[in-house]
This record gives C-alpha cells, sequence and structure tokens, in this order.
C-alpha cells in the first residue's frame, strides 16, 4: 500500500532514483528529509524537465498534482520548479 497518491510515488522514485536514495526506507513525511541528500542545479534542472514532461502528457498525474490543470507546458513546468523548491533535494556543496 502507497503512503501517497500514484503519481506523487512516481515523482518520488524518480527523484529518489537520482540520488541513490531508496524510496522504500526514506522518511518522506520527517520535516526535513529533504537535507539527507544532495544533488547539482544541473542534476535538479534535469528533473525538473523529466517531471515537466511527466505532467504535460499524464492527464491523471496533473489532476492529482496541480491546481491548474489544462495541459499547458509553461503551467507544468511552473507546478515542477514549484515541486521541487518545496520537496527537492538540497544543493551539493563544491569545495
Amino acid at each position: 500500500m502507497s503512503k501517497f497518491g500514484k503519481h506523487l510515488e512516481t515523482i518520488l522514485k524518480e527523484m529518489s532514483s537520482r540520488v541513490s536514495c531508496d524510496y522504500d526506507s526514506h522518511d518522506w513525511l520527517k520535516h526535513d528529509h529533504y537535507t539527507e541528500y544532495n544533488w547539482t542545479e544541473e542534476e535538479e534542472s534535469d528533473f525538473i524537465k523529466w517531471m515537466t514532461n511527466y505532467l504535460y502528457e499524464n492527464t491523471s498525474a496533473r489532476n492529482e498534482l496541480m491546481t491548474i490543470k489544462t495541459k499547458n507546458k509553461k503551467n507544468c513546468r511552473e507546478a515542477s520548479k514549484q515541486f521541487v523548491y518545496n520537496y527537492g533535494w538540497t544543493y551539493a556543496r563544491v569545495h
């Protein structure tokens, strides 16, 4: 049984795979869960592109996750950017 909706789970699994996070054992409900893994700006940008396309191509994903549900690439990109801003990983520190 999933703790999240079908499409949110798909998105979180994709986000997890990009940083070698085990989706099933990660505590997604922990307040600062996003600080446990890092990604680069390039990795984040690539994920936003993936999520934008995912939302654009899936009506049921837009219905589950977006406020403005119309099939519009700009709205899907904005929703993806907002998702990453709220729930994405922190940036990797460059030394």
